[in-house]
């Protein structure tokens, strides 16, 4: 980590600030029905995947200069990650998502994130309807 940066920001708010002005962000939170403290949270941390792409392009972002110098490109090639791979939560959801997964939860763990969002709706559903959803093995299960 450098000691000594010229940052006044941490890079990931300059490509927050770039690319919020897109974010497609929902009036209820996809859980719950919830309309109010509304996030958008993102299934890959925009942290973690900015480090690891610079580092692997060989940018330095320590300073504002370099990071508004790759911005761009960055939010171009991590379109899918940053504008299509979120869900809009109500800060309650939020939060026990991210106390299940961490503060920036892996990379890898997207897909199991997405999931998680699934089957807390489902179970919202069920609550709300009060029907439950039972996998069946065979025909005669249908009957209990």
């Amino acid at each position: 980590m450098a000691k000594n940066t010229d940052n006044k920001r941490i890079a990931v708010k300059h490509v927050r600030d770039k690319a919020k002005s897109a974010y497609e962000k929902d009036d209820h939170c996809c859980i719950c029905d919830g309309r109010e403290d509304l996030e958008l949270h993102h299934t890959h941390s925009i942290t973690i995947l900015l480090n690891d792409w610079a580092h692997k392009k060989g940018y330095d972002i320590s300073t504002d200069a370099g990071i508004l110098a790759v911005r761009d490109e960055f939010i171009e090639q991590h379109h899918k990650q940053i504008y299509e791979d979120v869900y809009t939560l109500c800060n309650r959801h939020h939060v026990k998502l991210h106390s299940i997964y961490g503060k920036a939860p892996a990379t890898h763990s997207a897909p199991k994130q997405t999931l998680w969002i699934q089957k807390q709706r489902e179970k919202f559903l069920a609550g709300e309807t009060g029907i439950k959803t039972v996998a069946t093995a065979g025909t005669f299960a249908q009957f209990y």
